[in-house]
């Protein structure tokens, strides 16, 4: 069943919104890449500020370097771990975006087209079940 045209053929009947609710995602997409950039650059002045501090007054001065330049290197690669972890999630979410999901991975696909197992029916009880056995029983003969 190629359902493909058919997709196609009601995404241009989609109403107005749809199409203002993707472009306020894209809207937000770039807002949120805009503040990420921001807060990165601020981030990257600031790592290297304090690594100037470290240099300047632990390295230089002479009063603990080897502790300087562990303290350095340790901020060197925790930045560089954070940036590995940023971009490698950013990359996932891309790919799983633009790759569609294949019918055999949705949830629950392969159970689909399987039968239940038959088993012995057992009514439930209703409420009104056995209900008429209390009431007085009367004269028939009447």
């Amino acid at each position: 069943m190629n359902l493909e045209s058919t997709a196609e053929a009601l995404s241009a009947w989609t109403p107005r919104e749809n199409v203002d609710f993707a472009q306020r995602e894209r809207r937000l997409e770039r807002f949120g890449q805009f503040a990420f950039g921001g807060f990165g650059i601020v981030l990257v002045f600031a790592v290297l500020g304090l690594i100037y501090t470290i240099f300047t007054k632990m390295v230089l001065v002479g009063e603990q370097p080897w502790a300087g330049v562990l303290l350095i290197g340790f901020i060197i690669f925790a930045m560089l771990t954070l940036t590995y972890v940023v971009f490698n999630e950013d990359l996932k979410e891309k790919r799983k975006k633009a790759r569609p999901v294949p019918p055999n991975e949705l949830e629950g696909a392969a159970t689909t087209g399987k039968l239940l197992e038959e088993k012995e029916f057992e009514p439930i009880p209703t409420v009104a079940e056995h209900t008429t056995d209390l009431l007085p029983v009367r004269d028939r003969e009447r």
